[in-house]
């Protein structure tokens, strides 16, 4: 039987963590060798997979996520954790102490901190954890300078779980995080291991049933993202087994199908583009396997 499901440490619009027992239970091929995800985003996919790694079979894992955020925030889990609660301990104590406005001004604070930081600096993983946090509704958005640009959330305690930051870097000791662009990665995880002996979990952003959406492409960051293009990849370089979560709609249809990619619904949830977006969503997986109960 499957564990209860744990929440990422990251807060993340869009997570997965309502659907998790049904991908993992009907979804996800077991007993493959390695285990390898294109698109990180919160990591709650990856920290499921690894709390149930005994049933599901897998032994080696290999993830990725364009957002160097990301990334580095979970480098930093896995390699400092000590270093990462102490930083958050005195955001902690700063936030908490102040009142409602001097909440929101310590926030913009910190965000334009953020944005002023270089890549590798160390700190930057402990403010994109707050941000995302006391952000609002764990939206992740960019402008088009590339600046971490979501409002403040107005949440009265900035709070954390240790021991559960703990925990989670334990869990991940064994798992190679990447921050590239997803070609790059499949290319160089081609080049590593056996795809054949591989499952294959994509996240990519989605194909929004809203045109006007697509055409701005808000979700995440000021970049577009050509499914087209990532579709031709994971076929020419031969994926093997592949599941694809994606948002019903008509584009996305036509686009994964003509490859004889199978539709599976699995549930509907509410997603968040931007503070002032909502839509429901009808989750579906594109798979090019066989599921029991077909």
């Amino acid at each position: 039987m499957f564990k209860k499901v744990i929440s990422s440490p990251i807060r993340w619009a869009g997570s997965k963590k309502k659907l998790l027992n049904e991908m993992l239970e009907k979804m996800f091929v077991r007993d493959k060798e390695n285990y390898i995800e294109c698109f990180l985003g919160s990591g709650v996919v990856l920290l499921n997979v690894l709390l149930n790694k005994e049933i599901l079979g897998y032994k080696n894992f290999y993830v990725n996520d364009i957002n160097s955020n990301i990334i580095s925030f979970y480098l930093i889990l896995k390699t400092d954790v000590d270093f990462l609660i102490g930083e958050l301990e005195k955001l902690e104590k700063q936030y908490n102490d102040k009142s409602i406005e001097g909440k929101k001004i310590f926030y913009y604070d910190i965000r334009n901190k953020f944005n002023n930081l270089k890549k590798n600096d160390k700190m930057k993983p402990i403010y994109f954890y707050f941000l995302m946090r006391m952000g609002f509704n764990g939206v992740y958005r960019e402008n088009r300078n590339g600046e971490f640009n979501v409002p403040f959330g107005k949440k009265d305690k900035f709070c954390f779980q240790r021991d559960g930051l703990k925990e989670i870097s334990k869990l991940i000791q064994n798992v190679e995080f990447y921050n590239l662009d997803y070609k790059q990665f499949l290319y160089i995880i081609k080049s590593k291991c056996d795809l054949n002996k591989s499952f294959i979990y994509c996240d990519p952003p989605y194909v929004p049933e809203d045109m006007l959406v697509n055409q701005k492409q808000e979700l995440y960051t000021n970049f577009t993202f050509d499914h087209e293009d990532f579709f031709n990849v994971i076929n020419d370089i031969n994926c093997g087994t592949t599941m694809i979560s994606m948002a019903d709609s008509v584009l996305a249809t036509k686009i994964y199908n003509k490859y004889g990619f199978k539709k599976k619904n699995i549930n509907q949830i509410i997603r968040i583009i931007n503070p002032k977006k909502l839509f429901a969503s009808k989750e579906i997986a594109y798979i090019n396997y066989t599921i029991e109960d077909e």
